[in-house]
């Protein structure tokens, strides 16, 4: 009788190493006890350390090449029970219709069944199903644990950048701060005030030794993991919500939601880009006068030189030199520069404007700590009453997430109010400064000075036509010390304008630069209706 001839071939994946009996080296003594006691030749011996979830496992793969290129020489595939072949049924009977093709017949020594007989063919589905059964508990049960450990404000994947992975006494996954939480608190500290576009902050934190790759430093800027919140995913009914973790945040939620306005565009005007060209230095602050979209810019080389223009990107074909824009732009600012006894006038009024605004915003500001606190206290609530089983769990988790936007609105509106609490008088003091000499203190600035002072004066995009520049808005506070004393006197013509905190006027559409006749009209009084600003009133700059 012909000896016949197998291919034996032992699994164990990482997660089975520790368990009893599944080791490779047990698996190749039981199977090369098998063959030796009926004397069966091993062809070969393929062992493999890799899950079984599917076939495309490397060491199988050379099995199946070996098969196919030797037919003829293989007669059984011997393995230890039908776990160790497959745990994916489907995946499973395919090849095994493989196998036959090649007349070699798969074989558990533990399970053995003859699958010539059809009524073993129902063991087989059985032996099959089982190892996919149990991968689907284990993988529920890893989803529930981690779901678990997600309510209960435990981080259980990788510790985002500030963080580091740590167990804690009773073996718990949790995250402490770690070396670089520091850069994480001055990534938010400095985009918050403005001070640097977002790629040259990230160059800047990564000079410091913060490892982010540009497509990442969005993504910390929006991880709500650095105000102790952990990210509760939908499970099963249940909707998805932030649960507060049992971390350490890294910075204040008022801080982390004054940027994500400047992120979602609720900030003043700012590059949206990187900006670090100095013949460039209105990029990123202009909109296009033909699509409303914004204006780019870039060099153009000719005649034996380097020239630099502003340019739309939408296929409007706007387009003009930046030496032109940049000079008329120190003109633009000429033009608001307010004369000096209007500015020592303004800012003794404006100093009692911003006290009584500073007065009503702290009033609205424990307005606003009394509303979470009883939102918070509602919340409570409404758990001892899903606990008594007064109302559903479905009723408490639309309640919960009810007063948790509820209250990220609060804390975002708080966020804009502390942001007004610092000292205004020293803003105003180097604000007025500033602006006896605005168009000189602008040309001796650096880039990044001047991109602050564009975006603090201009809150909206400038536009450029006709070789002058408008807007639809101007700082606030540069308006009001540029008025005249007629402007400030409510007696005289009914032209009085109104400094309180709720005032809603709003100017005429765009602001363009005194023309030579009618100059000193605007060097006493600009001719701007303001709406005053409920947020900071002093240039960002300032900081």
């Amino acid at each position: 009788m012909k000896m016949k001839r197998a291919i034996i071939y032992t699994r164990v994946s990482s997660d089975e190493q520790a368990e009893k009996g599944y080791s490779l080296q047990y698996q190749e003594e039981q199977l090369r006890k098998y063959c030796t006691n009926r004397d069966i030749s091993i062809v070969a011996h393929y062992r493999e350390d890799y899950s079984a979830k599917t076939f495309d496992r490397p060491e199988f793969n050379k099995l199946m090449n070996f098969c196919k290129k030797n037919p003829g020489d293989v007669d059984l595939l011997l393995f230890i029970n039908w776990s160790r072949f497959g745990r994916n049924a489907g995946d499973s009977y395919a090849v095994i219709k493989q196998l036959n093709k090649l007349e070699i017949e798969p074989q558990a020594i533990e399970q053995p069944l003859d699958l010539k007989v059809p009524e073993n063919k129902m063991m087989l589905a059985f032996y099959l199903a089982s190892p996919e059964v149990e991968n689907d508990r284990r993988s529920i049960n890893v989803k529930s644990g981690i779901y678990r450990a997600k309510k209960e404000g435990r981080w259980t994947t990788l510790a985002p950048v500030g963080y580091r992975n740590i167990r804690s006494e009773d073996g718990r996954a949790m995250i402490v701060p770690s070396k670089d939480a520091d850069l994480v608190r001055e990534a938010f500290q400095e985009f918050a005030s403005g001070a640097h576009g977002m790629e040259e902050l990230r160059h800047k934190l990564v000079d410091k030794g913060l490892k982010c790759k540009r497509s990442r430093f969005p993504e910390l800027l929006r991880n709500r993991a650095y105000i102790g919140k952990v990210l509760v995913p939908a499970y099963k009914d249940e909707p998805e919500y932030y649960a507060k973790g049992i971390h350490e945040p890294l910075i204040s939620e008022e801080l982390f939601f004054q940027v994500q306005d400047i992120l979602d565009g609720r900030a003043p005007n700012r590059p949206t880009k990187n900006t670090l060209k100095e013949q460039l230095p209105l990029r990123g602050f202009l909109e296009c006068r033909l699509c409303g979209k914004n204006i780019s810019g870039s060099a153009s080389r000719g005649n034996g030189g380097k020239y630099y223009y502003y340019h739309c990107t939408c296929g409007c074909n706007e387009r003009f030199k930046a030496e032109i824009a940049n000079k008329s732009f120190i003109e633009f600012l000429q033009s608001i520069k307010p004369n000096l006894m209007t500015l020592d006038l303004n800012y003794e009024v404006l100093l009692d404007t911003f006290e009584a605004k500073m007065k009503s915003d702290r009033s609205e500001l424990t307005k606003i700590e009394d509303e979470i606190s009883r939102n918070n206290h509602r919340l409570q609530n409404a758990q001892h009453l899903m606990l008594d089983a007064e109302i559903s769990a479905s009723d408490y988790k639309e309640i919960k997430a009810k007063i948790s936007t509820a209250n990220d609105e609060l804390i975002r509106k708080k966020a804009n109010l502390l942001s007004s609490q610092e000292d205004f008088r020293e803003h105003l003091k180097v604000g007025a400064t500033i602006l006896r000499n605005i168009d000189e203190f602008y040309q001796n600035a650096t880039l990044s000075e001047k991109q602050l002072i564009i975006g603090s004066v201009f809150p909206e995009k400038l536009i450029f036509e006709k070789d002058q520049f408008r807007t639809n808005r101007i700082n606030e506070a540069v308006v009001l010390m540029s008025m005249t004393p007629n402007d400030l006197d409510p007696k005289k013509s009914g032209r009085g304008k109104n400094f309180s905190p709720s005032s809603t006027q709003v100017g005429a559409t765009g602001f363009e630069p005194a023309t030579s006749s009618s100059r000193t009209k605007h060097a006493t009084g600009l001719r701007y209706a303001p709406k005053v600003c409920k947020s900071k009133p002093s240039l960002t700059i300032l900081k």
